[in-house]
């Protein structure tokens, strides 16, 4: 895109999935988070959302570690970008495994409760409940 006589590349969006120490406290996992999102901003990228899944399981070990702490990141940047962001990412000793993977559909808003079942309106006095067979 042509803009103020400089050409700009368009944004892809990607998700930026890593896992991180099981071991660190709150404050400690806000600040990996805050480094990472602030690296993504160095290079031109915009967070759309982060979310941090909490404590899994993983299917081998990392490190030492069976299990770890998964943080989701949906950001948008230039292609060209998206290897730098990804080492940078892994440059954080708390961070066990980095992937990055081109987002596909737009991010799952806030559930929405459920609906309750409408209830049946009542049967008429003296219909039958049932359809008749012919």
């Amino acid at each position: 895109m042509l803009r103020s006589g400089v050409w700009r590349r368009p944004l892809n969006s990607y998700d930026l999935v890593y896992i991180v120490r099981p071991d660190l406290e709150p404050d400690a996992l806000k600040t990996v988070v805050d480094r990472v999102t602030q690296r993504i901003g160095g290079q031109g990228g915009k967070v759309e959302a982060v979310d941090v899944w909490g404590k899994r399981r993983m299917s081998f070990s990392i490190g030492r570690h069976r299990e770890g702490l998964y943080v989701h990141t949906r950001l948008a940047v230039d292609p060209q970008k998206v290897t730098e962001i990804r080492r940078l990412a892994s440059m954080n000793e708390e961070v066990l495994r980095v992937t990055v993977t081109r987002a596909v559909g737009k991010l799952p808003g806030p559930a929405a409760p459920a609906a309750a079942p409408a209830a049946a309106p009542p049967a008429a006095a003296g219909a039958p409940s049932q359809p008749a067979e012919a």
